[in-house]
């Protein structure tokens, strides 16, 4: 299936930015098992035994290109010119081959995950009998938020791992709309992610959701209608989910009780915090902090 310990996955190269988080991303639900960037690269495939230069990674492959160009293939009969937007999905196990042309250089930022949830996805269709490729633009878009879940700024409120799991099964989620509906603008998806980000912004009813649709600068009936075409929730489900992670984060990192946890993030009591976080995580509060604590 392939080794954890290749000594040509644990490093990143320097450049403009990096991300080399050796630490795993770890919930029940999924493991972000390794990320890291190489800028420069002359030869990936060379990594892998001749004469077909091919390797199968043990977990499910992301491989996004930031620079420069490189030939991919894959056993799945996947052939494409990576350039700077192009994202591989590639499911474990899958031998592939990828890499720039002699004498020239490329980029790319890379990650394994695995897990329950992903394997759900799989078998859901995700990302299919062929490796899946998009392309992804802006580039600089896509890349901000993915390093966000991989590497929060030190400045970042903390966040569960789970909370980060789900992230980066947002940006998937984002990734395959994307290149089913390239229809979106650019200012399509800044508008989503400024919304988003007011939404989480606060807590459960500060400001109040008219509020921020006036920041947008639509009523709160034209707001609602765009947010759920485009994220299939209303902004008050979207808010109260992403303040459940909050939830997650407080539970796992201070000995809060449920009732203080519930008031600062402005549910009405300890009570309708449970009834929410049962709904979006599954199991109760309590639980998820006894079965995650120490982990």
């Amino acid at each position: 299936m392939g080794n954890e310990a290749d000594p040509n996955l644990y490093f990143s190269t320097p450049g403009p930015w990096n991300v080399n988080a050796t630490r795993p991303i770890h919930s029940p639900l999924a493991q972000i098992v390794y990320a890291g960037t190489k800028w420069g690269s002359q030869a990936t495939y060379a990594h892998a035994p001749p004469p077909k230069f091919m390797r199968p990674t043990p977990h499910f492959l992301l491989v996004l290109t930031l620079e420069g160009k490189a030939s991919y293939m894959d056993e799945t009969g996947l052939r494409c010119t990576l350039q700077p937007g192009s994202l591989i999905w590639a499911s474990p196990g899958v031998n592939q081959s990828y890499g720039p042309k002699r004498g020239e250089r490329w980029s790319e930022l890379f990650l394994w995950f695995r897990g329950p949830l992903f394997e759900a996805w799989q078998a859901s269709g995700f990302p299919g009998e062929r490796s899946r490729h998009l392309e992804l633009n802006p580039l600089n878009y896509w890349t901000d938020r993915l390093r966000r879940v991989l590497q929060p700024s030190p400045e970042a409120p903390g966040e569960s791992d789970l909370a980060r799991i789900c992230h980066f099964q947002q940006w998937l989620a984002d990734a395959l709309q994307f290149e089913d509906k390239r229809t979106q603008t650019i200012e399509t998806l800044q508008w989503r992610e400024a919304a988003e980000q007011k939404l989480r912004a606060g807590h459960l009813t500060d400001p109040s959701l008219e509020e921020i649709a006036r920041s947008m600068s639509m009523s709160y009936s034209a707001f609602r209608k765009r947010f759920v075409q485009m994220t299939g929730k209303s902004p008050g489900e979207f808010r109260a989910d992403e303040i459940v992670l909050r939830a997650c984060s407080l539970l796992l990192e201070t000995n809060h009780n449920l009732a203080t946890i519930a008031a600062d993030l402005g549910f009405h009591d300890a009570f309708h915090l449970s009834k929410r976080f049962k709904q979006v995580v599954g199991i109760s509060p309590q639980d998820f902090r006894r079965q995650n604590r120490g982990k």
